[in-house]
């Protein structure tokens, strides 16, 4: 098989051996215990924790859980928002020496379906979200039982080594149920360990939570990162853009990780209400896909004191790819960055490929597609280039790609152009058949007012688009329909969009 590019490797880091003896969720407890239990440890917009009243929760609720059949080594699902309860369970988790499996509170049938494949032993809701909705009934004595009395938990985590699983990361395909990435102790740890280095954050660094704590993403950048630092964290259970402004300005707030459109939010306002309230947010790095060239332009203007630029990152390995702090501001603005330290990227035939010690040791149920291979390299999935100096540009998901006319396009670059028109609140680009070129692009877009196909070619020609990438059809829909773990449903909007066309014939 050719490979496109040689592979970049980085100094590796001294990695947490498996036979240090090493215990590093009690090291974690015990770096929460040795606070001034006094202290702030986690705010939400009308509610705060010390430390001590975290200590003390965490404690009930592994009473709880070991009551409910919780043992070293089992599986729970916690299903919350970004609220107090959640970290709570972490901890509580932690301390039975259990496996975490943290899913979006609203992942409905996922729920279910991995508490079966995964033979959870409980399965944590947030039951006034929930309600009665009898999709849950179905998990019977797995579903916990919050108000069970229960004497209190271990006052340390019960021990495991640092090469045993003790968290099941789900990958976010958009069909069947998602595959359960296996992590040590050691691979947890040093996935939120490199970010935090990467970024020189400190114990003064109150860290903003805003992306789902049901997601990677949240709980290694922002609820793991919070308690490795021994800082402040401060959780938004609904998005907002005003609510995240009054946090920052109220807890000084340095630093955040979301998706591009959280980022859209806070430069728009930013831009309506002046950069004050965000004046101690210095990071935003933003996953999922490049940060639009407009976007950093803009931000740059409007959040004077805030970096901002993309990452890349998989469930499989945490953060991958990044750009150092002082870089340039081409590479800032046309790379995801270079391999983290301990990781290594390739590209093979278009697809990305990496390996490195913060790599999964396997998905829970097997790898029949062989995609983690025998010498440690992972094929992601991901079309990307990759520079002789080892910047990785992604281009979107490989399976994603449209061939429109010969020309590879990306749906990721153009969506992220689109989500700069003030008309467009949310867009996928999906493809349909066209028997000159193949395919043509359609626009499929969420906004509060109708937008104008004329107007977004205008805008994809103002930021200097290619003509083959702009959208030629238009379809506004009331919301963009996401996998239960967050990714766009491309199948749906095709058949959408096939619809949509035949109407409006």
């Amino acid at each position: 098989m050719a490979i496109n590019t040689t592979p970049v490797s980085v100094p590796k880091p001294q990695l947490v051996s498996a036979d240090s003896g090493r215990d590093l969720a009690r090291e974690e407890w015990q770096r929460l215990c040795a606070r001034d239990h006094s202290e702030l440890a986690v705010v939400e917009p009308s509610r705060e924790i010390t430390v001590g009243e975290l200590i003390a929760s965490a404690r009930r609720r592994a009473g709880q859980l070991v009551a409910q059949g919780c043992t070293p080594g089992s599986r729970v699902i916690v299903a919350r928002p970004n609220v107090i309860e959640f970290v709570v369970d972490y901890l509580a988790i932690r301390l039975c020496g259990a496996m975490l499996i943290n899913l979006p509170w609203s992942a409905g049938t996922s729920i279910t379906e991995l508490a079966e494949v995964l033979d959870a032993s409980c399965v944590i809701l947030t039951e006034d979200l929930v309600g009665d909705n009898p999709l849950f009934d179905s998990l019977g004595e797995r579903r916990f039982r919050e108000g069970d009395p229960a004497p209190d938990g271990p006052a340390e985590p019960i021990g495991r080594a640092v090469d045993e699983v003790c968290w099941l990361a789900c990958t976010s395909g958009t069909t069947g149920t998602p595959k359960a990435a296996m992590h040590t102790a050691a691979t947890l740890e040093r996935q939120t360990e490199v970010f935090a280095q990467h970024f020189q954050l400190t114990r003064n660094d109150p860290i903003l939570v805003t992306s789902p704590v049901g997601h990677a993403v949240a709980l290694l950048f922002g609820v793991r990162m919070s308690l490795m630092l021994s800082s402040l964290m401060v959780l938004i259970p609904r998005w907002s853009a005003e609510t995240a402004a009054d946090l920052v300005s109220r807890y000084g707030c340095v630093y955040t990780v979301a998706p591009t459109p959280y980022l859209v939010d806070v430069v728009e306002h930013a831009e309506a209400n002046g950069p004050d309230m965000w004046s101690t947010l210095r990071f935003f790095p933003s996953a999922g896909a490049p940060v639009p060239r407009s976007l950093v332009q803009r931000g740059l203007k409007a959040l004077p004191h805030t970096q901002v630029w993309s990452y890349f990152g998989t469930s499989e390995a945490g953060a991958v790819t990044a750009v150092p702090l002082d870089d340039s501001l081409d590479n800032r603005l046309e790379t995801d960055g270079i391999a983290m330290p301990g990781m290594e990227t390739r590209v093979v035939n278009g697809e990305l490929e990496l390996r490195g010690i913060q790599m999964m040791k396997g998905y829970w149920s097997g790898d029949p597609a062989g995609r983690l291979q025998a010498d440690g390299w992972y094929q992601t999935g991901d079309a990307a280039e990759q520079r002789p100096d080892g910047y990785i540009k992604m281009i979107g998901r490989a399976r994603d790609i449209i061939l429109r006319g010969g020309e590879n396009i990306s749906p990721l670059e153009v969506e992220n152009v689109l989500l700069g028109h003030p008309a467009v609140d949310d867009v996928a680009i999906i493809a349909y058949p066209d028997d000159r070129l193949g395919s043509r692009l359609a626009a499929v877009v969420v906004g509060a007012e109708a937008a104008d196909l004329q107007s977004l070619r205008a805008h994809c020609q103002s930021v200097g688009l290619a003509k083959a990438k702009w959208p030629e059809y238009l379809a506004m829909i009331d919301k963009i329909p996401l996998s239960a773990i967050g990714k766009v449903r491309r199948n749906d909007l095709e058949a959408f969009v096939q619809q949509h066309r035949t109407q409006h014939a």
